[in-house]
């Protein structure tokens, strides 16, 4: 076999261990294998490519194994990216019945990664960030030492930028947070908008665990005054007051004169939904609605008056005196004037759910203030290597869209918390010929069922869908309204099964009231 440095010697490989008698014949396909590894005459680009190919090997004993690794060893630290990568993921592929040596592997490599994240050009330094997020899925302190190396430089680029971000907010801990909070503070008055954004939005990441440094530095962006970080930091703070309800107290007071500033529907939307969960505690909260009420006309948005009907109830419930006269002010246009038919329908609903009483609208608006159950971005368990190996040394891990990659800029949390991701397991069918209550304890499925069909009144399929969604039961599928029979498959997850009639009852009272409302006429 020519060993011409290149694409010849590539060849070569490739027909050898194709070869069906070399193939056949374990000691000689060994002896190709063993003879390959040696080879140095290749470029970079030949060397990377002998190494993906010999992926298809499989040694015939563990003490192969091992002499493989050894003559593999000195190109896992190679100074050359491409090699370097090529090599680890020969290594975890060969390695994967071996978590301890996966692990050495890695732990190896630390250098090369962090010397191909200066590298000069940009491509390859964006490739390196990428590849480490990955391995920090495994080995959450393998760079945190480091945590340094992955400061921004003022000429970046911003898409260099927001990785390195997402780098360090995985390298968080004890010793090195209050270093790390202060540089992404210094980012956050950067001249680049999304580079801005983006490092608020990792400052609210890292106060899921360290949420009292994070607040005092969020809070203190605020008094900046200006239209962008201050929406980029109401929007954080409603995303972390979410996950840690423990911060309300704090985002209450820093709330004040916010709506001052607030230009974009985003970061107005924001400020609604926190004025609507915790109104009682802002003072101004009443009268911050009431501008937004006034200027409802002008309004273009469609998001912003269903947030504001939904913040001024919320805050009706708790202030009822104040709220009173601006609620009956927003449903009379919302009614009356509003030519959006989600709007108008909202806000029918609320009209009808008012006429049922204070406590069946208490129960239907005020649901959970936060969702604990998100746990904290640091500190979670490692991964197997195995569930990322695959896409390691690809195209993959640069596409790679994380949850820390998302805007900010997503609508009210306890509408994100509430999507379900679509279940590919659903027949195309759903024979649903009447509605059941199915349940996963059989002994109790008759009993129950037989509740759930003498509670639920009879209803068209547009208020039932609606009911539904309004008890944050969420309808997969369901065929057009004037299908006979309906069918309709929902889902819905809750803290523990109703084990008890009593227990199912009481839903069904909450869902019959919404029920009514949405099917009684207008006085």
């Amino acid at each position: 076999m020519p060993y011409l440095g290149g694409k010849e010697a590539v060849r070569e490989l490739r027909r050898a261990l194709s070869n069906p008698n070399i193939q056949s014949d374990p000691l000689r396909y060994r002896n190709v294998v063993l003879k390959v590894i040696r080879l140095k005459e290749c470029d970079i680009w030949g060397q990377s490519e002998v190494l993906r190919v010999l992926q298809r090997y499989r040694p015939q004993s563990e003490d192969e194994l091992f002499d493989i690794l050894s003559l593999l060893d000195s190109s896992l630290v190679s100074p050359h990216p491409p090699i370097m990568a090529a090599t680890l993921s020969l290594f975890l592929s060969l390695c994967s019945s071996l978590p301890a040596v996966s692990k050495a592997a890695l732990e190896r490599v630390r250098g090369p990664l962090l010397a191909a994240c200066g590298s000069g050009s940009r491509e390859m330094r964006f490739a390196a960030l990428c590849h480490i997020q990955l391995l920090l899925r495994s080995i959450p302190g393998l760079l945190g030492e480091h945590y340094k190396r992955f400061f921004c430089s003022y000429a970046e680029p911003a898409f260099i930028k927001r990785r390195k971000m997402q780098v360090l907010v995985e390298l968080v801990n004890d010793e090195n947070v209050v270093m790390i909070l202060d540089e992404l503070k210094g980012y956050c008055t950067d001249v680049n908008d999304d580079t801005a954004q983006a490092a608020i939005s990792a400052i609210g990441r890292i106060g899921r665990s360290y949420s009292d440094k994070s607040l005092e530095i969020l809070t203190g962006l605020l008094g900046l005054k200006q239209d962008q970080i201050t929406s980029a930091v109401v929007q954080t703070i409603r995303d972390l007051v979410w996950v840690c309800p423990q911060c309300s107290d704090t985002v209450s007071s820093a709330l004040e004169g916010c709506e001052e500033v607030l230009q974009d529907c985003q970061g107005k939307q924001a400020l609604l939904w926190l004025l609507g969960m915790y109104g009682e505690r802002v003072s101004s909260a009443p009268y911050t609605l009431e501008v937004y009420i006034d200027g409802v006309r002008s309004e273009t948005s469609l998001e912003m008056k269903m947030e504001l009907l939904t913040s001024t109830m919320r805050l009706f419930l708790c202030r009822p005196a104040e709220t009173q006269d601006m609620l009956g002010r927003l449903l009379h246009y919302c009614i009356e004037e509003e030519g959006d038919m989600c709007v108008r329908g909202q806000a029918l609903l609320y009209y009808r759910l008012l006429h049922c009483g204070i406590e069946e609208t208490r129960n239907v608006l005020q649901g959970q203030r936060s969702d604990p159950s998100m746990g904290v971005l640091i500190g979670r368990p490692a991964e197997p290597i195995s569930q990322w190996v695959s896409s390691f040394n690809t195209l993959e891990p640069l596409k790679y869209c994380s949850a820390e990659t998302e805007p900010a800029s997503r609508g009210s949390p306890e509408h994100l918390a509430s999507v379900l991701k679509p279940n590919t397991d659903l027949p195309d069918n759903l024979d649903c010929g009447q509605l059941q209550m199915v349940h996963s304890g059989e002994r109790q499925l008759d009993q129950l069922t037989k509740t759930w069909c003498t509670a639920v009144p009879h209803c068209s399929p547009q208020n039932l869908h609606a009911a539904m969604q309004l008890v944050n039961i969420q309808t997969i599928a369901f065929s057009p309204s004037h299908s006979l029979p309906w069918k309709a498959h929902q889902q819905c997850s809750a803290d523990g099964e109703p084990r008890d009639v009593s227990t199912l009852r009481a839903f069904l009272s909450v869902l019959t009231t919404v029920i009514h409302t949405l099917s009684s006429e207008m006085a």
